[in-house]
Order: structure tokens, then C-alpha cells, then sequence
């Protein structure tokens, strides 16, 4: 019959291993959330293109994306991250296994006896030590599982930093294309500003025309020398901003021939559904989730017994010359369990602590993953919200060209103000302008959209 003591035991640690053995603290609406079938907005459905880039067939750009995804600055930080957390999984993976050490000892030892003798007695010694624990409740495997999360988690960081980036830097050379069509605009301004100036100086002088005319088109003329001026300063800064991108150094001064094409083909959208797997910061957020779940469960197994095995083997003498006899031999081996019985509340304010953790990240990854749905929806909306102004605008700017002539014309004819001539060439130009801007803006939420989309790319052109 077996001793009772025993059955005791036996009981204890059967409840400590099914205590051990604890639940993912992530909720199953988490694991599962209410995803639609279809984008509310609408969209293109169909299998989204992953390699975004060939979309704009743009040597140069993708030449730059390329140069980008290789030299910046923030990319390899991220990078040197990546390889912290390599290196972490190694180590917790060697957690896991035994460490063994060597090591030689030499001592002498003067003391000085009766009768004035000296004596020197020396010391030599070598032994090998072993030390492993013994992961009886999986806390060392749940380390080890943590770190290898969190290295994926980085190794996606990485990739979501990189398409990021390539978009940026997308959005940065297309700035730069407008902000110098934009200062052309500002310059031809400029020009006729003083061609208008001078036309009214000439029928001033004539005495066709009146003094107010003269003021009010010399006025003109240093709104227009202003606003070219501030143009020149924002198309240095669109270069700045796409060199810091290149990690070039940012002088402001690039030689660009950059277009903004006008891109009508729509862009499929699949279905929300496939953003959980498509989107590298929504796969980062989980992967961080399923690491603070680990943690949870590791800071659990710290509450229950750990299982040490010490082995050594040595040997010890007076005589450095026989040392590896087999006469001098000292070995031990012992094993020993521990178990936390008191630490004021420390260990279960840990797990509490890393159960609030896995709370925080949970909520984070749904904020990411519903933020990442309107990121998509704002984008298809904002698309044909963008499309019908360009369209009402290239309108707009026919229609006040048309206008800008005229005015001068009959202005000249002295059958309008001067007033309206400035009117019109205002019109003119604003539409011009607004032309522009927002031909970059439905390039920059054509970006966005494959962005939003999780869309890759290649640099390969």
C-alpha cells in the first residue's frame, strides 16, 4: 500500500500542474472580431495589386523608393532592433539547456609557525561545474515562445517600416512635382502681373487711364514677387524633405523632372476581411499580443516550484604535477527544489501585472484594426470626392482663362474696371493652382489607399 505522505504529494503536484497549465487571457471577441463582408463605401472589388509601385510606371520613383528602403536612417534602426531581438530568443532558448563552466585554481599560503618557521603550502585545483533547471511547468519554454513572438512582431515592424517608407517617399517626390509646377504658376503670375503693369503704365502716361489703375497694378506686381518668392522656399523644402528620405544630405537643391500623371484606373480592394493578414502593423499588433500573453503565462509559472540540478567534477592537490591523477578526484552532484512561499504579494502583483499588459495590447490591436478599416473606407470615399472636384476645377480653369482674356480685352477697350482684370487673373490662376494640388492629391490618397490596403512593392523596374 502506497505511504499517504506520498499519495499527498502526488496530489499536490497533479493541482500544480493543472494550475500551471493556465488559459490564454485573450478574449475570443479579440481572436474573432465582427468584421463586415463588403467595404461600406463601396470600392472596386477583386484581388488587390501588391506591387503598388508599377502602378505610377515610374523608373525614377522606383529608383528612389530603392535607394530609401537602403539608406534610411529610421529603416535601420528598426533593422538594428531586429537584430536585438534575434538574440534575445537565443538566449532564452539557452535558458533552457545546461551551463557548464571550467576553471583552474592556484593558491600559496605563507604563515609563519613556532620556532620561527616559515611555511608556503600551494594549492592547485581544476573542476567543471553543470547547473540546469529543469522546466517542469513550461515557464522557461513560454520565455523562450515570448521572445520569438516579439522577434516576429519586429521582423513584421520592419516590413510595415519599409512599405511606409516607400510611401512616404512616393508622397515626398510627387510634393516635389508640385510644389515646382506650382512655383511655375507662381512665376507666370509674376509675368503677367508686369506685363499688366506696364500696359497700364503706358496708358497712364497716355493719359487713358487713371492713377488707381497704376497703383493697383504695381500692387500686384509685389503680391505676385512675394508669392513667387515663398513658392521658391516651399519647393526647396518639398526637396529637402524627399532627400531626408534618401538619407542625402538636405541642401534643398536637386535636379528634378518629375511630372503628375493623372492615373484613372480604379484600384481593387478585396475584402476587409483579408486586411488581418495583409496589413504588416495589423500582424505586428497581434504578434505583440500573443508575446504579452506568453509574458502572462510565464509570470503565472513563477508562482510554482523550480526544479535545479548542480553537478561538478574536480580534482585537487599539493602538486601542480599531479594534478589529473585519478587519485585526487572530487565530484557531487545535487538536486534541489524552491519554492516561493512568502514575497509580500511581489509575485502575484507580477502576473497581475502582466495580465494588465496583455489588456493594453489587446485594446491596442483593436484600435489598429478598426483604424486600419477607415483608413481603407476614407480612402475610397475620398477618391471620387477628389476625382468630381479635379474634374469641376479643369472645368473652372478653361472657363476663367477664357474670362482673364476677355478682361483684358475690354479693359483695354475701356469698357470694364481694372478691378476686374485683377479678378479675373486671380480666378485664372487659382484654378491653375488648384489643378495641380489636386491632381497630387489624388495621387497621394492613391497611395494611401494601397497603403491603407496593405499593399507591398518591388524595386525591381
Amino acid at each position: 500500500m502506497r505511504n499517504p505522505l506520498i499519495n499527498r504529494i502526488l496530489l499536490l503536484l497533479a493541482v500544480l500542474v493543472l494550475a500551471a497549465c493556465s488559459n490564454s487571457a485573450i478574449s475570443p471577441e479579440t481572436e474573432n472580431p465582427a468584421i463586415p463582408v463588403d467595404w461600406a463605401r463601396g470600392g472596386d472589388t477583386g484581388t488587390v495589386d501588391l506591387n503598388w509601385l508599377d502602378d505610377f510606371s515610374d523608373a525614377a520613383l522606383t529608383a528612389l523608393v530603392g535607394e530609401a528602403v537602403e539608406s534610411n536612417y529610421l529603416i535601420n534602426q528598426e533593422r538594428a532592433r531586429l537584430y536585438q531581438a534575434e538574440q534575445t530568443v537565443i538566449i532564452t532558448r539557452a535558458n533552457r539547456f545546461p551551463t557548464l563552466n571550467v576553471s583552474f585554481n592556484a593558491s600559496r599560503r605563507f604563515s609563519q609557525l613556532a620556532a620561527g618557521i616559515n611555511a608556503l603550502p600551494e594549492s592547485f585545483s581544476t573542476a567543471a561545474d553543470a547547473r540546469m533547471e529543469i522546466d517542469l511547468w513550461g515557464r522557461l519554454s513560454k520565455q523562450q515562445q515570448s521572445a520569438q513572438l516579439a522577434l516576429e512582431a519586429q521582423r513584421v515592424r520592419v516590413e510595415s517600416a519599409e512599405r511606409n517608407l516607400a510611401a512616404s517617399t512616393a508622397t515626398a517626390y510627387f510634393n516635389v512635382a508640385e510644389a515646382k509646377q506650382l512655383l511655375q504658376v507662381a512665376e507666370r503670375r509674376r509675368d503677367i502681373a508686369r506685363e499688366s503693369r506696364d500696359i497700364v503704365a503706358s496708358g497712364y502716361r497716355q493719359g487713358l487711364n487713371d492713377a488707381l489703375d497704376l497703383y493697383l497694378a504695381q500692387n500686384q506686381v509685389e503680391r505676385e514677387e512675394a508669392s513667387f518668392a515663398q513658392q521658391q522656399q516651399s519647393f526647396a523644402e518639398a526637396v529637402t524633405t524627399l532627400q531626408l528620405s534618401l538619407a542625402r544630405y538636405p541642401d534643398g537643391r536637386m535636379a528634378v523632372e518629375i511630372d503628375l500623371p493623372v492615373i484613372s484606373t480604379p484600384i481593387p480592394t478585396g475584402m476587409p476581411s483579408e486586411l488581418l493578414t495583409r496589413r504588416a502593423d495589423v500582424q505586428e499588433s497581434w504578434l505583440n499580443l500573443l508575446a504579452a500573453d506568453a509574458d502572462l503565462a510565464v509570470a503565472h509559472k513563477a508562482r510554482f516550484p523550480s526544479l535545479s540540478l548542480v553537478g561538478s567534477y574536480g580534482q585537487t592537490t599539493r602538486e601542480f604535477s599531479t594534478l589529473l591523477e585519478r587519485d585526487n578526484r572530487v565530484w557531487s552532484l545535487a538536486a534541489g527544489i524552491t519554492q516561493p512561499v512568502f514575497a509580500a504579494g511581489r509575485l502575484k502583483a507580477l502576473e497581475e501585472q502582466a495580465r494588465g499588459r496583455v489588456q493594453l495590447a489587446e485594446q491596442q490591436y483593436l484600435d489598429l484594426l478598426y483604424r486600419a478599416f477607415a483608413d481603407v473606407e476614407n480612402a475610397i470615399s475620398r477618391s471620387t470626392s477628389l476625382q468630381e472636384r479635379y474634374d469641376s476645377f479643369l472645368d473652372a480653369e478653361t472657363n476663367s482663362r477664357a474670362a482673364l482674356a476677355l478682361a483684358l480685352e475690354q479693359y483695354q477697350r475701356g469698357l470694364v474696371t481694372y478691378t476686374t482684370v485683377l479678378e479675373s487673373q486671380r480666378q485664372a490662376f487659382d484654378a491653375e493652382a488648384t489643378v495641380v494640388q489636386l491632381r497630387n492629391q489624388l495621387l497621394q490618397n492613391r497611395i494611401n489607399l494601397f497603403l491603407s490596403l496593405g499593399g507591398e512593392f518591388s524595386t525591381d523596374f
